[in-house]
Formats: C-alpha cells, sequence, structure tokens
C-alpha cells in the first residue's frame, strides 16, 4: 500500500519531499543554523528591544549561501520589535490621532532593521516563507521619504526573481495587500489627464535646481505649468457627503479635494492630511491614497525631497511589476498611465540633465 501510494504521488511533490531533480537542494525547515549565524542572532534577541539597532548598525553578509530558515528567529524578533512599538502608531494608522503620538518615530532602529532585512533577503533564495508584510502597509505610511525608500528596497529584495527561475516558475512572491498601497505610490504625479507625468517631474526638478519653487519666480513658461500641475492635489472622493475646494459645498455623490501650490505650505504632510480628514470627512479606506497625493504634491517644496519621490515612485512600480500576485494592480496601472512604458524609455534617453541612478533603475 505504501509502495502503491508512493508510486501515485506527482512526481513534482516527490521532488519537493527528497529535494531530487533541478528546483534546488533539499531544505529542512527545522535545520539549525550554522554557529556564526546563530551567534549573531542571538546577540540581537538577548539585547533590549528598544536597542535593537545597536547590534544591528555593523551586519554586513560574511556568510555562505544563505538560507532563509536560519534567519527565521532572527525576522520573528523584528516581527516583535514592529508589534510593540509600530503597530498601534497613529501616524502610521493614518486614524483622527495621527497627530498625537507621544514618541517620536524611531527612524534610526527601522532603517536599521529594514537594512538587515534587505540584506539578508538579497542572500537567500528561499525566501517564499517570509510573512512579515503587513508591517510594511505601516511603514509604507511614513511621511519620511527616507524610511519609504528603505520599505521599497527591502520589499524588492523579498520579490526580486532569480535568473536561475526565471525559466520555470517567474515571478515566486506576492505581496498581497500590500500591493493596493504599491500601486497607489507607483502612480506617482497622476496620470496625464489629471497630474503630471514622472518624465516631466524629473525634467522640471532638474532645470530649475537652485531657483525658486514658487511659480511666479519661473521664467520657463513650461516649468510654471509643470510646477502647478504637479504640485496639486486633486483627489475624487466617491459616493461620499460633500465639500470641496478648501470647504465649499457641493450637492453631489462624488466630491473633490483640490488643494493648489502644496509646495508653497510650510506644514508637515500629516498636518496637511489631519486638515484634509476633518474637513472633508475622509474616510479610513481613502486615507493611504489622499496622503499619497499628498506627500508627492508637497514633494515640490524641495530639490531633494522631490528627487527623493521619484526614486519611491520607479521602486514601488518595480515591486510591483515582479509581485506575483499584482496582475490586477497592474492592470488598473496600466490602464491609468497608458504612457508610462514610454516614459520610461524617455528617462533612460534622455539628454536632459537626469541624475544617472534615475536612469539606472
Amino acid at each position: 500500500m505504501a509502495a502503491g501510494r508512493s508510486s501515485s504521488m506527482p512526481s513534482r511533490l516527490r521532488q519537493l519531499l527528497s529535494g531530487e531533480g533541478s528546483i534546488g537542494p533539499s531544505i529542512r525547515l527545522d535545520a539549525e543554523p550554522p554557529p556564526d549565524i546563530k551567534s549573531f542572532i542571538d546577540k540581537v534577541i538577548q539585547s533590549p528591544l528598544s536597542d535593537i539597532a545597536i547590534p544591528l548598525s555593523g551586519f554586513r553578509w560574511e556568510y555562505s549561501k544563505g538560507n532563509f530558515h536560519h534567519w527565521r528567529p532572527l525576522f520573528l524578533h523584528f516581527d516583535k520589535y514592529f508589534k510593540t512599538f509600530l503597530s498601534n502608531r497613529n501616524d502610521l494608522l493614518l486614524s483622527d490621532k495621527m497627530l498625537e503620538d507621544e514618541d517620536p518615530f524611531p527612524k534610526h532602529t527601522v532603517l536599521q532593521i529594514l537594512r538587515a532585512m534587505q540584506i539578508i533577503l538579497e542572500n537567500s533564495p528561499n525566501k517564499s516563507s517570509f510573512d512579515g508584510l503587513e508591517h510594511f502597509k505601516l511603514l509604507l505610511a511614513s511621511t519620511d521619504p527616507e524610511v519609504l525608500i528603505a520599505a521599497l528596497e527591502t520589499l524588492s529584495a523579498l520579490v526580486k526573481i532569480s535568473p536561475s527561475k526565471l525559466h520555470r516558475s517567474g515571478k515566486l512572491i506576492g505581496c498581497g495587500s500590500v500591493n493596493s498601497f504599491l500601486l497607489s505610490i507607483a502612480q506617482g504625479w497622476g496620470s496625464k489627464e489629471e497630474g503630471l507625468g514622472l518624465y516631466s517631474c524629473v525634467v522640471a526638478n532638474e532645470r530649475n535646481q537652485g531657483l525658486s519653487l514658487f511659480p511666479s519666480d519661473l521664467e520657463n513658461n513650461q516649468s510654471e505649468a509643470d510646477y502647478r500641475i504637479g504640485s496639486t492635489v486633486y483627489f475624487e472622493l466617491r459616493g461620499h457627503a460633500q465639500s470641496i475646494d478648501d470647504g465649499r459645498s457641493a450637492s453631489s455623490s462624488s466630491r473633490v479635494i483640490h488643494i493648489p501650490d502644496l509646495h508653497m505650505r510650510k506644514e508637515e504632510d500629516l498636518a496637511i492630511m489631519k486638515q484634509c480628514i476633518e474637513l472633508h470627512n475622509v474616510p479610513p479606506e481613502l486615507r493611504f491614497s489622499l496622503l499619497t497625493r499628498i506627500r508627492y504634491a508637497h514633494a515640490f517644496r524641495s530639490s531633494r525631497i522631490c528627487r527623493l519621490y521619484s526614486k519611491i515612485c520607479l521602486l514601488a512600480f518595480i515591486v510591483l511589476v515582479q509581485s506575483s500576485d499584482a496582475q490586477d494592480e497592474l492592470a488598473s496601472f496600466f490602464a491609468n498611465e497608458p504612457e508610462y512604458t514610454n516614459e520610461l524609455i524617455r528617462i533612460v534617453r534622455s539628454e536632459e540633465p537626469i541624475p544617472g541612478t534615475m536612469q539606472a533603475y
């Protein structure tokens, strides 16, 4: 009977259980990590949770071929940190009390954790058992562009397709519910009909290095138009109670939040977001998308920040493309951004003063 069952078992399943064939070496899920890895993990875990950045600060990859299962205890510890210090933060949850967090955001520690995660994921091919995606929904709500970039680079390391697996299964790892967040971020400054395209944003920013960002001071009419479009929030709230253009009423099932020249506002992103929520009664399910529109439009206040958000836009698109379960989001993206591929080609081929890092993406 046992032999009969074995012979009827699908061949690929037998390979998975035995480690045979071309699918890669057999990996025991309960395999003990090598002594050097175990020593490092123990050092991190034994440190006070609030001081986790200290043992992580010098982390480098000094190990042989990675096995993600060896690092699971460390990732579980990271999960514990996120649950303890991030899961209840009003600013990341975009709650009505988003400006009332008593503790400052632990930026340095979060960046060190994300850096370590990225290094391990880049060096571990068998990372499909990663299960910490929910924390990235919080991290992607950060208004600090450096945190956003670190989170997206970590996600990129997670979903990156190994060249050795392209011929077999293609995209292997999905981002689940994070895909909708990635879609919102990847859309950047909006579609051709509603906003400033990525290429126009990059060029407008680079052409005006060192000049005043106020539209009235710009000499080039096209640059002035680009800044006005790029720094404007235009956000539709469908099916909710009315109020448009900073408080004027409209009796319609669809209303619009319209804020021009956001780059001239001195408030922080969250303060502007809070005003919008209170004035327009923005429901929780729409707050991330609205915050993203605010973050992009407000980025025009600084050439440095605008450049970071251009990078954020491209990173989100890269992760979305490689996520194995983002077909619906990608269809929606290209429906709204039909010229995006051409924009990427224009950036690569452009003779405008575009940063090499942007062209390299």
